[in-house]
């Protein structure tokens, strides 16, 4: 400070001497609650500013009651200036510097007893290096101010001219190793210290001068007698221009940091709004790439690279040679997801192996920015130096720090959504899965709803029901079988029914709970209620029944063979001798004698028990006859020829109808004219009791014979039409039937290639109809 008189130059020193001196201890104790890194709890941006207002609050107080002397005379704040009033100032100051500097000073002891191991986990090495030359300077640059100035200054002592010099001098001390700190072991915020201390002194000079300008025209224009509104105007002039200070000073640093960062500005104002912009992306390899190159092109930085967490590893976004492909969670140990940023050190010990933070420092990595949303680990963000391979200063990490905070979100979206459209993609694959099993299957598969209606159905379902899908659906499972469901769980259960051809089937079904269970809102369409889904499948085993029957029937037939010869054996005997003894007493007795009729009823049951042991032969033995071609139509006629008395006593009239070519098969006379024969009698039966109408026709179409034989009888009732083929099954076992006669027929027809059929529509008499391969020559 130069000695008085108060000239302007004396009082442009004397008030920045007084402003550095109030603001010393505040910026102290603010440089060591966030150097090198925030304080405990003040880490998280909130608190540090609460905490740091808080720290300013003496300082703005005593630069206030400063201002108001200085300027004001003590007018406002500190009322009229005396010299008492003026040595409690500044007892103040120098109270307010001893209890700022010492918490300092413990701030800085305690960062420097943290044990070495906790630095090495946290901070690094570079930044203790950093607190112990910060400290070797303030102890060598205030140790000897506060014994040489400030303790004679506090117990009244002469301070000699000579002792003050050489107290002050050390100070230079403090300002030296604060810069080499900064400077050797790059924390390279000097350029951000410099342009915000431009655009605060201008935003300073700015309102001083604007207010003393404005204070000037006050004084002026306004009458001395109107103290109270000059007073008035005052205050308000300087609340006025106090609210223009703050965004004065952000157009001035904006302007500065234009100035400062000149073709990168725009790329990194950018920035600011990238992270919105990529909370829109969905795609997750387009949004990592996009985050990378705009970090590398706004903030200059190097290289750039990102690991995301996968499982339990960390997997890089864009592979380099020089890195592995994935690294463990804890590649920079557990607290790094508890901090902002890691600076990435390569310093180790000769024997020691490199560890995993060391490959990274020596691929060209030096910051790592860790990305977790709401706890959640997202991934880690790597960058190395500036292209001018200048390390990023605090206003470099911050704009970092600030972008990958929104990427994680974007990035953890962007994951939530490829996670979801894998899911949806399996979904798709199983449902198509599914669906092919579904319709593949053989078997008729139905899926019913707790109300019976079918909620979907395959082609094999649909084929058995004979209607299409979309009829079936959504209607009650009665309406396409004649089956109703049996209990769940249950053994499968086998019915007969008869589809819409009118073929005879019989289906397999069993039922079975599917793995959807449905208890939310009811489908459109399917019905009302909550409940499960069943499955139901349905085999169509009319083959395997079939095959089954006819298994049956030779065995019937086997067991028939055996029981036949022994029939044979023991019956024919006795017969023979009862129709001997018969016709020998017929031909001693006379007609008038009334034995005679006894005697020819004898006879006849003799023949009759004759012939069914002969049919019962031939069907058992099942002889095929010599075949050759012959015609068909002959066969027939002579066997209508045969049974001429028959009809004509009866009243039956003959309708035969032959075409005008021959009608040619391979076949056995014999057994043809015994089946035709067969038929014409059953028809003549049917028709005994009133007389009728029997029809033959002959005819040849598509490689087939076809003899129709028709009678306009009483017909067959349907529950008796499926047995008529049957052995032993007989209409007229009253009247001396066999059950035999179209058993064995059908048996006939069958070894000749053919195929016999009847039907009986109501009140319209039965229609036999005996199907038989042309002689390949006429059907050609």
């Amino acid at each position: 400070t130069p000695v008085p008189p108060a000239d302007g130059l004396y009082r442009v020193v004397f008030s920045g001497d007084e402003l550095a001196r109030l603001l010393l201890p505040a910026l102290t104790l603010h440089f060591f609650l966030v150097f090198p890194s925030p304080l405990g709890r003040l880490a998280e941006r909130g608190r540090l500013r609460r905490g740091l207002a808080f720290v300013y609050l003496p300082a703005a107080v005593l630069v206030a009651l400063q201002l108001d002397v200085f300027l004001f005379h003590g007018r406002f704040l500190f009322g009229r200036p005396t010299y008492a009033s003026l040595v409690a100032l500044d007892q103040l100051e120098i109270a307010h510097l001893v209890i700022f500097l010492p918490a300092s000073i413990a701030i800085l002891g305690w960062r420097l007893a943290r044990p070495a191991l906790q630095w090495a986990a946290s901070t690094g090495w570079e930044q203790q290096r950093q607190l112990r030359w910060i400290a070797f300077g303030m102890a060598g640059g205030y140790l000897p101010f506060f014994v040489l100035y400030v303790t004679p200054y506090l117990l009244g002592l002469p301070r000699p001219p000579l002792l003050a010099a050489v107290a002050v001098a050390p100070l230079a001390l403090v300002p030296i190793t604060f810069a080499y700190a900064i400077l050797r072991y790059k924390l390279w915020d000097i350029e951000v210290i410099v342009r915000d201390t431009i655009s605060a002194t201008l935003t300073l000079l700015l309102g001083l001068i604007g207010f003393s300008l404005v204070n000037l025209a006050i004084v002026r224009g306004v009458s001395p007698e109107l103290a109270a509104a000059r007073n008035l105007l005052s205050f308000s002039a300087g609340l006025g221009i106090a609210a223009l200070l703050v965004p004065t000073r952000r157009s001035l640093s904006s302007a500065l940091e234009r100035l400062h960062y000149r073709s990168t500005f725009g790329k990194r104002r950018a920035l600011s709004g990238l992270g919105r912009e990529l909370l829109l992306e969905r795609d997750l390899g387009q949004l990592c790439t996009a985050l990378l190159r705009q970090v590398e092109e706004g903030v200059a930085i190097e290289r750039v690279n990102l690991y995301l967490v996968r499982g339990e590893s960390l997997v890089a976004v864009r592979p380099e040679s020089r890195l592995p492909e994935s690294l463990p969670l804890d590649v920079l140990g557990e607290e790094l997801w508890r901090e902002d940023v890691r600076r990435i050190s390569g310093v180790a010990l000769p024997a020691e192996s490199m560890s995993p933070a060391q490959h990274l420092f020596v691929a060209g990595y030096r910051y790592a920015f860790p990305l977790s949303v709401l706890g959640t680990r997202v991934g880690i963000a790597l960058a190395g130096y500036k292209a001018d391979q200048n390390p990023l200063n605090s206003e470099d990490v911050e704009l970092v720090r600030h972008l990958l905070t929104q990427a994680a979100l974007a990035i953890e979206n962007a994951q939530l959504l490829g996670r979801l459209q894998d899911q949806l993609q399996e979904v798709i694959r199983l449902k198509r899965y599914t669906e092919g099993i579904f319709e593949s299957s053989p078997a008729g598969i139905a899926v019913v709803d707790p109300d019976g209606r079918m909620v979907s159905v395959n082609a094999a379902f649909a084929a058995l029901a004979g209607r299409g899908r979309e009829e079936l659906v959504g209607r009650a499972l009665a309406q396409a079988l004649p089956i109703e469901l049996p209990p769940t769980g249950g053994a499968p259960v086998e019915v007969a029914y008869c589809d819409t051809q009118g073929a005879d089937r019989t289906a397999e079904r069993y039922l079975q709970v599917s793995m959807a269970d449905f208890s939310g809102p009811d489908l459109p369409g399917i019905g009302s209620g909550e409940g499960r889904l069943r499955i139901l499948v349905v085999h169509d085993v009319s083959e395997r029944v079939a095959m089954e029957n006819a298994l049956k029937d030779k065995d019937r037939l086997a067991a028939l063979g055996m029981l036949a010869a022994g029939v044979a054996h023991e019956v024919n005997t006795p017969i023979t001798g009862i129709s001997s003894y018969a016709q020998m007493l017929l031909s001693d007795t006379a007609e008038t004698d009334p034995r005679y009729e006894i005697l020819k009823k004898v006879e006849r049951q003799t023949f009759r028990a004759a012939r069914i042991v002969n049919n019962l032969l031939e069907f058992a033995r099942n002889k095929a006859g010599e075949r050759r071609p012959l015609a068909i139509a002959p066969v027939v006629a002579e066997a209508i020829e045969l049974l001429g008395d028959r009809l004509t006593r009866r009243g039956i009239a003959v309708d035969f109808r032959q075409p005008a070519d021959a009608v040619v098969v391979i076949g056995c006379d014999g057994e043809l004219q015994q089946v035709f024969t067969n038929l014409v009698a059953n028809a003549a039966d049917a028709m005994a009791e009133k007389g009728g109408r029997l029809t033959v026709v002959v005819e040849s179409a598509a490689g087939l014979a076809r003899v129709a034989v028709g009678d306009t009888g009483p017909g067959i009732p349907p529950e008796r039409l499926e047995k008529i083929f049957q052995p032993f099954f007989s209409t007229k076992l009253t009247r001396g039937g066999t059950g035999l006669g179209l058993t064995i027929s059908y048996d006939i027809v069958r070894r000749h290639g053919g195929d016999l059929r009847a039907s009986s529509p109501p009140g319209q008499g039965a229609c036999f109809v005996v199907e038989l391969p042309l002689q390949p020559e006429v059907a050609a």
